[in-house]
């Protein structure tokens, strides 16, 4: 799989937002919409795996 610029750090990177997608909206309430803390969190984190991600493939 290397040889197409993806490794195992990118496929475990992509199943941990795959996991975060299905089972963060478990945590919030049922009728409540997302603190702005949440609201921030979500693009952070995957900023910082897209970085970390083109820093992998170089």
């Amino acid at each position: 799989m290397d040889e197409y610029g993806c490794g195992f750090g990118s496929i475990m990177l992509m199943l941990i937002v795959v996991v975060l997608v299905f089972f963060a909206p478990l945590g919030m309430g049922p009728l409540q919409p997302p603190s702005y803390s949440l609201l921030i969190v979500f693009p952070v984190i995957l900023v910082a795996i897209l970085i970390f991600l083109s820093y992998a493939s170089k």
